[in-house]
């Protein structure tokens, strides 16, 4: 019996052995809570068809692309998702994935986003099949969020704690 060897798919012999010689590296986020004046929170309801956290109410927001900042890739993801430009916003917390054995190892990079530009937020992708501003008291009632503490962290942005 012959033990079985994964081939690698890299283009030179250099660049195997890099991969190889790396662990797999866990997996980068960003995630933005809208925040209104009135203190409404925006979620989106992730898609069925999404592979991580289908049917969940989620930020708004994707994954950190390699040589991405965690600010660059927030403009980037808001725009793809909800057509508009954070303005003002802040880094309010840092979420180890919940559920590693499923969806793998992650860091949510959660945003409070309190101004932006181009009109409000609308879903022109296929992330969301809904786009949904909640109370903080109607997001307590969500039992299918993906981060329990959004609603934590939202009040926690609107008080100007930190998380």
């Amino acid at each position: 019996m012959t033990a079985s060897r994964t081939r690698c798919t890299a283009e030179t012999p250099l660049q195997c052995l890099i991969k190889s010689a790396m662990p797999d590296q866990i997996a980068r986020t960003v995630g933005a809570l809208f925040i209104r004046p009135d203190g409404q929170v925006l979620l989106g309801l992730r898609a069925p068809s999404k592979k991580v956290w289908p049917r969940h109410w989620d930020t708004i927001g994707g994954r950190v692309e390699d040589g991405e900042s965690l600010d660059g890739a927030l403009i980037r993801e808001v725009q793809e998702e909800v057509g508009v430009t954070p303005t003002e916003f802040r880094l309010i917390a840092t979420v180890k994935e919940r559920q590693p054995e499923i969806h793998g190892d992650a860091l949510h990079h959660v945003y409070a986003v309190t101004r932006w530009q181009g009109g409000d937020p609308a879903n022109v992708c296929d992330e969301h099949t809904d786009l949904k501003w909640f109370s903080i008291d109607d997001m307590r009632l969500l039992t299918n969020i993906v981060v329990a503490d959004y609603r934590r962290l939202a009040q926690a942005a609107m008080t100007g704690k930190a998380t």
